[in-house]
């Protein structure tokens, strides 16, 4: 299925060869010349130059079966995240060795891989045990961090430096601070939507949070978690039952990844 897409690819190629020698071939008989004077509208293409569009196609090929793999597979509120070389090399699957030997790289080897290996419990698994990582990184959490609880919340800080917005007192975060904060923004969605806090996730998915500008000590109101931006860090501050929901989550997928962290 996957792989006759790359002989119908080498057949176009084939097919377009041919027509432009064709018009190569109407336009010299236009305007005959000699050897001396040979310069032509037409330019027909070099082998290296129709292997490397074959091969082009190939890797945005296996680019197209990963993306659409993550949009399978994902957890509800959550992203996968698949390495398309890593994945490749795990399926045996050459795309530079087939195209050598003059093959299709088998595609639809590749394909199935990515079903065994993400879709399912298996696929989920994997992504919330992403998002643990995320929301790990994110707060900077280790095993004996200590985690504020007072008698409305639960409080956990991530460092994310801000920087003055242009012509304005707002802020923003800066621009390595907001991949931090993306990172963070995503981890959290995946898991507000994998313990039943749908809202939550929605907005922590769709709130433009992470290029969001504040005033300093401005606080944003979400389902079950406020957050409050400092120019040094971003204070969330979540309710009980979603703080509790968020302990249980890093204990149960991001426990390997937290015994990591402590030997550092």
């Amino acid at each position: 299925m996957y792989t006759a897409l790359v002989q119908q690819f080498k057949d176009a190629q084939l097919k377009a060869a041919a027509a432009y020698l064709e018009v190569g071939a109407a336009e010299t008989a236009l305007f005959p010349s000699d050897e001396r004077h040979c310069y032509r509208a037409v330019e027909t293409r070099a082998d290296y130059r129709t292997d490397r569009e074959l091969s082009d196609f190939c890797r945005r090929l296996s680019h197209v079966l990963v993306t659409e793999a993550i949009r399978r597979f994902s957890p509800a509120g959550g992203r996968l995240e698949i390495d398309d070389n890593k994945e490749l090399a795990n399926a045996s699957v050459d795309i530079d060795g087939a195209l050598r030997a003059g093959k299709c790289p088998d595609f639809d080897a590749f394909w199935a891989h990515l079903e065994r290996t993400f879709s399912g419990d298996a696929g989920k698994r994997i992504g919330l045990v992403q998002a643990a990582k995320l929301v790990i990184d994110g707060f900077g959490i280790r095993s004996n961090s200590e985690i504020k609880r007072t008698t409305s919340a639960i409080v956990l800080e991530a460092r994310i430096y801000s920087e003055a917005c242009y012509r304005s007192s707002a802020r923003k975060a800066t621009y390595h601070s907001q991949s931090t904060a993306a990172g963070l923004m995503r981890g959290l969605a995946a898991f507000a939507g994998h313990a039943g806090f749908d809202a939550l996730s929605s907005e922590l998915k769709h709130g433009r949070l992470v290029d969001y500008e504040f005033e300093t000590r401005e606080k944003v109101s979400l389902n079950g978690l406020d957050i409050v931006m400092f120019n040094e860090k971003w204070q969330f501050k979540f309710s009980h039952q979603v703080g509790d929901a968020l302990s249980l989550f890093i204990s149960e997928f991001g426990a390997d990844y937290l015994a990591t962290r402590d030997r550092y």
